[in-house]
Protein backbone atom coordinates (compact mmCIF):
# COMPACT_ATOMS: atom_id res chain seq x y z
CA UNK A 1 0.00 0.00 0.00
CA UNK A 2 2.84 2.39 0.83
CA UNK A 3 4.29 1.88 -2.66
CA UNK A 4 0.94 2.82 -4.24
CA UNK A 5 0.74 6.01 -2.17
CA UNK A 6 4.32 6.99 -3.05
CA UNK A 7 3.74 6.22 -6.76
CA UNK A 8 0.53 8.29 -6.74
CA UNK A 9 2.15 11.25 -5.02
CA UNK A 10 5.20 11.13 -7.29
CA UNK A 11 3.04 11.12 -10.40
CA UNK A 12 0.75 13.82 -9.02
CA UNK A 13 3.73 16.18 -9.02
CA UNK A 14 5.68 14.74 -11.96
CA UNK A 15 2.97 14.66 -14.64
CA UNK A 16 1.99 18.35 -14.51
CA UNK A 17 5.64 19.36 -14.83
CA UNK A 18 6.01 17.05 -17.83
CA UNK A 19 2.95 18.63 -19.42
CA UNK A 20 4.20 22.12 -18.71
CA UNK A 21 7.81 21.62 -19.75
CA UNK A 22 8.13 18.55 -22.01
CA UNK A 23 4.92 18.20 -24.05
CA UNK A 24 6.15 18.79 -27.62
CA UNK A 25 2.70 19.97 -28.72
CA UNK A 26 3.18 23.22 -26.79
CA UNK A 27 6.07 25.58 -26.05
CA UNK A 28 7.47 25.22 -22.50
CA UNK A 29 5.97 27.44 -19.84
CA UNK A 30 8.08 30.57 -19.31
CA UNK A 31 8.76 32.07 -15.87
CA UNK A 32 6.94 35.28 -16.85
CA UNK A 33 3.77 33.23 -17.46
CA UNK A 34 3.65 31.73 -13.95
CA UNK A 35 1.48 34.45 -12.32
CA UNK A 36 -1.21 33.78 -14.93
CA UNK A 37 -1.30 30.00 -14.64
CA UNK A 38 -3.75 27.74 -12.93
CA UNK A 39 -3.65 23.99 -12.54
CA UNK A 40 -6.69 21.75 -12.72
CA UNK A 41 -6.59 18.13 -11.61
CA UNK A 42 -9.34 15.69 -12.58
CA UNK A 43 -10.05 13.01 -9.97
CA UNK A 44 -11.66 10.14 -11.87
CA UNK A 45 -14.45 8.17 -10.19
CA UNK A 46 -17.54 6.04 -10.85
CA UNK A 47 -16.00 3.69 -13.42
CA UNK A 48 -18.63 1.58 -15.21
CA UNK A 49 -18.65 -0.68 -18.23
CA UNK A 50 -20.88 0.87 -20.89
CA UNK A 51 -23.55 -1.33 -22.45
CA UNK A 52 -22.68 0.01 -25.92
CA UNK A 53 -20.92 2.95 -27.56
CA UNK A 54 -23.93 5.24 -27.01
CA UNK A 55 -24.41 4.37 -23.31
CA UNK A 56 -22.97 7.59 -21.86
CA UNK A 57 -23.85 11.27 -21.41
CA UNK A 58 -21.96 14.17 -23.00
CA UNK A 59 -20.58 16.45 -20.30
CA UNK A 60 -21.07 13.84 -17.58
CA UNK A 61 -18.96 10.85 -18.62
CA UNK A 62 -15.40 10.46 -19.72
CA UNK A 63 -14.63 7.44 -21.88
CA UNK A 64 -11.95 4.84 -22.24
CA UNK A 65 -12.25 2.87 -25.47
CA UNK A 66 -10.43 -0.36 -26.22
CA UNK A 67 -10.55 -2.38 -29.41
CA UNK A 68 -8.57 -4.59 -31.73
CA UNK A 69 -7.56 -2.92 -34.98
CA UNK A 70 -9.01 -5.26 -37.63
CA UNK A 71 -6.33 -4.30 -40.17
CA UNK A 72 -3.25 -4.88 -38.00
CA UNK A 73 -4.64 -7.13 -35.25
CA UNK A 74 -3.24 -4.77 -32.61
CA UNK A 75 -4.87 -3.51 -29.43
CA UNK A 76 -5.77 0.16 -29.40
CA UNK A 77 -7.08 2.40 -26.64
CA UNK A 78 -7.69 6.07 -25.87
CA UNK A 79 -9.52 8.22 -23.36
CA UNK A 80 -11.27 11.58 -23.15
CA UNK A 81 -12.18 13.36 -19.94
CA UNK A 82 -15.88 14.16 -19.41
CA UNK A 83 -15.58 17.77 -20.53
CA UNK A 84 -13.93 17.08 -23.91
CA UNK A 85 -16.96 16.15 -26.04
CA UNK A 86 -19.04 19.05 -24.69
CA UNK A 87 -16.19 21.52 -25.17
CA UNK A 88 -15.69 20.39 -28.77
CA UNK A 89 -19.43 20.43 -29.50
CA UNK A 90 -19.36 16.80 -30.63
CA UNK A 91 -22.19 14.31 -30.87
CA UNK A 92 -21.66 10.92 -29.24
CA UNK A 93 -20.66 9.37 -32.57
CA UNK A 94 -18.23 12.19 -33.34
CA UNK A 95 -16.62 11.74 -29.92
CA UNK A 96 -16.33 7.97 -30.37
CA UNK A 97 -14.85 8.36 -33.86
CA UNK A 98 -12.40 10.97 -32.58
CA UNK A 99 -11.32 8.60 -29.80
CA UNK A 100 -10.72 5.88 -32.37
CA UNK A 101 -8.52 8.29 -34.35
CA UNK A 102 -6.74 9.29 -31.14
CA UNK A 103 -6.06 5.60 -30.52
CA UNK A 104 -4.32 5.45 -33.90
CA UNK A 105 -6.99 3.90 -36.09
CA UNK A 106 -6.76 5.48 -39.56
CA UNK A 107 -9.10 3.44 -41.75
CA UNK A 108 -12.83 3.69 -42.35
CA UNK A 109 -14.85 3.67 -39.13
CA UNK A 110 -17.92 1.49 -39.54
CA UNK A 111 -20.95 0.85 -37.37
CA UNK A 112 -19.76 -2.74 -37.02
CA UNK A 113 -16.43 -1.58 -35.61
CA UNK A 114 -18.11 0.86 -33.20
CA UNK A 115 -20.26 -2.00 -31.88
CA UNK A 116 -17.12 -4.02 -31.08
CA UNK A 117 -15.62 -1.31 -28.86
CA UNK A 118 -15.14 -2.04 -25.18
CA UNK A 119 -16.06 1.17 -23.40
CA UNK A 120 -15.55 2.20 -19.81
CA UNK A 121 -17.31 5.36 -18.77
CA UNK A 122 -16.32 7.40 -15.74
CA UNK A 123 -17.00 10.70 -14.05
CA UNK A 124 -14.61 13.26 -12.65
CA UNK A 125 -14.35 15.99 -10.09
CA UNK A 126 -12.18 18.96 -10.99
CA UNK A 127 -9.95 20.79 -8.53
CA UNK A 128 -8.35 24.04 -9.66
CA UNK A 129 -5.68 26.17 -8.01
CA UNK A 130 -4.38 29.47 -9.39
CA UNK A 131 -0.66 30.14 -9.15
CA UNK A 132 -1.16 32.88 -6.55
CA UNK A 133 -3.14 30.44 -4.37
CA UNK A 134 -0.30 27.95 -4.71
CA UNK A 135 2.29 30.53 -3.64
CA UNK A 136 0.18 31.45 -0.61
CA UNK A 137 -0.18 27.78 0.29
CA UNK A 138 3.57 27.15 -0.01
CA UNK A 139 4.44 30.20 2.10
CA UNK A 140 2.03 29.23 4.90
CA UNK A 141 2.70 25.50 4.96
CA UNK A 142 6.32 25.06 3.88
CA UNK A 143 7.84 21.93 5.43
CA UNK A 144 4.50 20.95 6.95
CA UNK A 145 3.81 18.04 4.62
CA UNK A 146 1.92 15.11 6.12
CA UNK A 147 4.40 12.41 7.11
CA UNK A 148 4.53 9.14 5.17
CA UNK A 149 5.82 6.22 7.24
CA UNK A 150 9.28 5.11 6.15
CA UNK A 151 9.92 8.10 3.86
CA UNK A 152 12.34 10.85 4.83
CA UNK A 153 11.18 14.38 3.92
CA UNK A 154 13.20 16.19 1.25
CA UNK A 155 14.39 19.67 2.28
Amino acid sequence: MLFVVIWYLANLFYMPSCSALRDRRFPPVQAKELPYLECTVSILTEYETALNYLDWEIGKHGLIIEFTDPDYNTRRSATYLPEVAAHEGWTKIEAIDSLMRKAGYNNVITESLRKRLRITKYQSTLYTMHYTEYITYVKTSRAQYPPINGVKPIH
